[in-house]
Formats: C-alpha cells, sequence, structure tokens
C-alpha cells in the first residue's frame, strides 16, 4: 500500500497498518466540486477489481468528513473517481466525478454511520457500489459507466471537510 495527500491539502495526512486495519488521518476541503482534496492509502490495479472495507470509526469533526473506498483514474485533484463513503452525521453515499474537472455526482445511500462496511466493483467501465451493515448481505447503492484507463488507483480515502484539520478513521 501507498498513501498521499491528493490535493492542496492544508494539513499533511498519515496512515498507519496493523494487521491490515488501516488509520488513516486525513484534512482536506472536500471530495466534491471539479477537484478534491483528502488522504489516499491505496494499490494501482489493472482491469475488472473490487475493494470493500468495514469504516469502524471516523472523527465527528464535521458532519460531512468523509471515509471509504474510491476508485480514481489519476492522483490528481481533478481525477475521474467512484467513491462509496460513509460520513458521522449525513448518512452514506455514492459519489463519483464523470470527467476529469467535471462536477461531481451524487447519490444517497441512506442513513448510517461507522461502523458499517462499503464496497466498489469495476467491470470494464462500469462502477457500481454497495453498503452492508454486517459484511454479509450487501445492498445496491448505485451503478456508472465511467470511461477510465485500464490501470487506476484503488484503496480507503478519508478527507475531514476541515481544510487544515485533520479526521481519524479507521
Amino acid at each position: 500500500w501507498s498513501t498521499k495527500d491528493v490535493g492542496a491539502v492544508a494539513a499533511a495526512g498519515s496512515a498507519t497498518s496493523v494487521n491490515n486495519i488501516f488509520t488513516v488521518a486525513g484534512s482536506g476541503a472536500d471530495v466534491w466540486g471539479t477537484a478534491d482534496e483528502f488522504r489516499f492509502v491505496y494499490h494501482q490495479l489493472t482491469g475488472d477489481s473490487t475493494i470493500v472495507t468495514q469504516v469502524s470509526s471516523i472523527d465527528n469533526v464535521n458532519a460531512w468528513v468523509k471515509a471509504g473506498v474510491m476508485m480514481r483514474e489519476t492522483l490528481n485533484a481533478n481525477s475521474k473517481h467512484a467513491f462509496m463513503m460513509v460520513s458521522p452525521s449525513n448518512g452514506l453515499a455514492y459519489q463519483r466525478r464523470l470527467a476529469t474537472g467535471g462536477v461531481t455526482t451524487h447519490t444517497s445511500g441512506g442513513a448510517g454511520f461507522s461502523p458499517y462496511y462499503v464496497g466498489l466493483k469495476r467491470a470494464g467501465n462500469t462502477f457500481t457500489a454497495y453498503k452492508s451493515v454486517d459484511g454479509v448481505s450487501w445492498t445496491l447503492v448505485g451503478s456508472q459507466s465511467i470511461t477510465m484507463a485500464s490501470t487506476i488507483y484503488v484503496g480507503v480515502a478519508v478527507s475531514s471537510h476541515v481544510d487544515g484539520v485533520l479526521a481519524d478513521a479507521t
């Protein structure tokens, strides 16, 4: 796994891992609009893939702190992406940017907060988002065609929604 801040965050983030349990500290204004600011823990993957995680805890520094799984074409702030996230006060959501520098699209995943499982699946150019309370029974949140390169960045993203203030998510 690699980790870095994406976008012009005002406070450097970090990530640690013990037995594949990651604690990620992320700053950043948001993952939204036409460009993002957040901390990313990622691998590069080629072709179809699935990523699942349980967001077991999130610091509530803002109602829109976001933590979850992301698939992203590049590490640029304005990259195309798919993001299935949970927030401490605004529930779950499937957010995505369909074009480089384009606006972000939002589909509500309903009420819920950590601990919650979130997942993304890529099949060709179709990105599908799921949620689960137990990691066994999954509910579809949304699906979207997003044309991305065959090799993308896949991992866990955290944004505090308060640039300069870190929020931890496990």
